[in-house]
């Protein structure tokens, strides 16, 4: 039983609890069984139409499971022409990763590089940074980003797997997905017979942590899933109490039985007492500021998310499917801080700037329908998808900005409060239209050769308010993206496969762009080629993949005119990516990867103190080239279980400029479990075992640094029936 005062913090989730039990109740007079007479119904689909992974198995990276986010095709990592990673959810769970980003840097070739204050969701990869480059999925939808921050989703609870694409996406996703792609795949519905399970945790800085799951069948036709989620904590820095709700929730109904109707709701409600990191004192972190917090008393940071789908699936005739997705997401973000912490030299104060708040009202609705034909093209086998998409962005900002300075002694000093004196003021609306129509094709030239294409091209219409200024405008974009790959099988244990792939990305988040950003968009070409093999007799696999990507159209200033702004800037980046998973021996199973690549600006200019600087041959601010992963796990006699691993970030700069640097690091992990029944666990956790300082982003152009947690324990206890 919770302690009496922290019984409070779990009353949010009630409301989520009333949402998603709408979704399921509000129908199920549907999924009641037919009348005497009546023809049963079949309780699935044919598999052309329900998707999903097979299970994983243990020393496996998963190579013949099905991987939405590589394509619409339905086909597996190997026959992908790309690389592509599946995450299953006994993986994240067994390695206590309950917060998605850092489940995601897992992976090879991606890093976490978010601040919590901005729902700590930013990723890294292959040298291209922030919620605008890595674009984010869940079950398959695009969720759109509005000032750099991605509030959704909070938590890995209600996740059936977590599917990560490296390299551009754009073809499959539209604008927005240079570095890559993550897609969260919600739990799966069960229609066999009825699952339930709980956890719950209790850890470091009074660190409280619950999870409720329950799937099973509705009668004949019919079938539910629910997934609530919370936790609360009161951080490792000063002032800094979080609380984190969620829930999910899905109701499957088999109208004939060619036709199925799902209808999902998912919330989530973050608080955040707004964390914004720790200045640097003389170029690193004076120790005895490192759990200080130098926000105003009553700073908060909050972010609601609210998502409805229903989605129909028609099996239109034999090899022919057709599937529409309609949905509305609603996202509410109120922030009052004061962000900004710079050390003054002269008097070994920190002066406090930046005291901002935001109130956003974004809502993003649309429809996206598509038709699949698995059939034959010139007596080949050949699968072909095409579909239409349409959505719409409605995005309100309204903002209080002092920025009058508080100098605060960087030890001992009063936190203040937040100053809103000058009142909330509307500052920016804007309304984004898309409207896009893509196809892939996939033909089986030869039993060893398959040739995968893709397009799509799209109209986006951008309309901005500044209501400051009173000033409208309106911005229209037609980006067309394309897609050339082919994977050849050597055998049936080994494939290589190669690709040439467009994208293209705004300058900034696309519905809130600055309009001196909003020129064009910026466009990206990447090639990549690989190979995919399994080992070991089955029981390992490994894949390794070399690529080079160039975005061009950056915003950079124009060296003749410094007051200009131009869109004339080129960034590029080559690495390599080696992945491997296997289980050399039978209790014993062993999963890394490692990375290393050269990012950099090609041509690119800033300005500096009203001169322009060239920052041409230098790297990209918070963007490692070196990391790597490593994680094993040892079954014990009996039914216990001992593991561990590593995340190694090499080093990244602050700025542009490359003069401020940010040390690599390592964080450990390490874990004992005992399974106390086949679905039944319980489990000790130490997370950063050493102790390591590490940084998670910085900030003021790089005045600051946002800190990682230090070492942490946890004890967990999960339980099925």
């Amino acid at each position: 039983m919770l302690p009496a005062p922290r019984i409070h913090r779990f009353a949010p989730v009630c409301s989520l609890l009333v949402n998603a039990a709408m979704v399921v109740g509000g129908a199920i007079s549907l999924a009641q069984p037919r009348e005497a007479g009546a023809q049963s119904m079949p309780r699935q689909l044919p598999p052309v139409i329900v998707q999903g992974a097979p299970a994983p198995q243990q020393g496996s990276l998963n190579l013949d499971s099905e991987a939405s986010v590589g394509s619409r095709l339905g086909m597996s990592v190997r026959d992908t022409p790309a690389s592509v990673a599946i995450i299953p959810r006994e993986t994240f769970l067994e390695r206590g990763d309950n917060v998605p980003a850092l489940a995601v840097s897992r992976s090879v070739g991606f890093a976490p590089v978010g601040m919590t204050a901005f729902a700590g969701s930013a990723l890294a990869a292959r040298g291209f940074t922030g919620n605008n480059s890595v674009a984010q999925l869940y079950d398959g939808q695009r969720m759109f980003v509005s000032g750099g921050a991605m509030s959704f989703p909070v938590d890995t609870w209600p996740f059936e797997r977590i599917e990560v694409l490296s390299g551009p996406a754009s073809v499959l996703y539209g604008t927005g997905a240079i570095g890559g792609v993550v897609n969260y795949v919600p739990r799966e519905i069960r229609r066999d017979r009825s699952q339930y399970e709980l956890f719950g945790s209790v850890g470091s800085w009074q660190t409280l942590r619950a999870g409720a799951a329950a799937t099973g069948p509705l009668g004949s036709n019919a079938a539910y899933r629910l997934n609530v989620a919370g936790n609360t904590s009161d951080g490792y820095v000063d002032r800094n109490t979080t609380e984190n709700w969620v829930a999910s929730s899905a109701l499957t109904i088999d109208l004939r039985s060619d036709l199925k109707l799902t209808l999902m709701y998912d919330g989530s409600d973050q608080n955040d007492q707004g964390y914004f990191g720790t200045p640097l004192i003389g170029g690193r972190i004076e120790p005895r500021t490192r759990r200080m917090n130098y926000n105003v008393t009553d700073a908060s940071t909050r972010f609601r998310n609210e998502w409805v789908r229903a989605n129909v699936a028609w099996q239109a005739a034999p090899g022919v499917a057709v599937r529409s997705e309609v949905y509305r997401l609603t996202t509410n973000r109120d922030f009052r801080n004061l962000e900004n912490y710079t050390f003054n030299r002269l008097t070994s104060r920190i002066d406090r700037t930046f005291n901002f708040g935001t109130d956003i009202d974004q809502t993003q609705y649309g429809n996206r329908t598509e038709v699949s034909i698995d059939g034959t093209l010139a007596g080949r086998p050949n699968r072909f998808v095409s579909g239409l998409e349409v959505n719409r962005v409605d995005f309100q900002t309204s903002n209080v900005t002092v920025n009058t300075p508080r100098v605060v002694d960087p030890f001992v000093f009063d936190p203040g409060l937040f100053n809103q004196a000058g009142g909330v003021r509307p500052t920016l609306g804007t309304a984004t239209s898309l409207l896009a129509v893509f196809a892939e094709n996939a033909l089986q030239f030869t039993p060893a050769l398959t040739v995968i294409t893709g397009v799509r091209t799209e109209r986006i219409d951008l309309h901005r308010h500044d209501k400051i200024a009173g000033t409208a405008i309106e911005y229209d974009f037609s980006p067309t993206s394309w897609r050339l790959g082919a994977v050849y099988a050597l055998s049936p244990a080994t494939s290589i496969y190669g690709q040439a792939v467009t994208g293209n990305d705004a300058a900034g988040s696309l519905i809130s762009l600055p309009a001196a950003n909003a020129a064009k968009l910026q466009t990206g070409r990447q090639f990549e080629v690989g190979l995919k093999q399994q080992f070991l007799g089955g029981r390992g696999d490994w894949t390794v993949a070399v690529y080079e990507i160039e975005r061009k159209n950056l915003v950079s200033r124009d060296p003749f005119t410094p007051a200009v702004t131009q869109q004339i800037g080129r960034q590029s980046s080559r690495g390599i990516e080696v992945a491997m998973a296997a289980r050399p021996l039978p209790r014993l199973t062993i999963d890394a990867n490692a990375t290393t690549l050269r990012a950099e600006f090609d041509d690119f200019n800033e300005l500096v103190s009203g001169v322009v600087v060239s920052r041409s041959g230098n790297r990209p601010a918070n963007t490692p080239e070196v990391l790597a992963n490593v994680f094993a796990t040892w079954r014990l006699a009996g039914d216990w279980q001992v593991g561990g691993g590593g995340r190694y970030v090499g080093r990244r700069f602050s700025n542009n400029a490359n003069t401020l640097e940010i040390p690599s690091y390592v964080v450990g992990d390490a874990f004992l479990s005992w399974r106390a029944t086949p679905r039944s666990t319980v489990t000790f956790r130490v997370r950063n075992l050493f102790d390591r300082e590490w940084v998670t982003a910085p900030y003021n152009g790089g005045a600051q640094w946002a800190l990682g947690d230090p070492r942490a324990f946890e004890v967990s206890g999960r339980i099925g029936f």
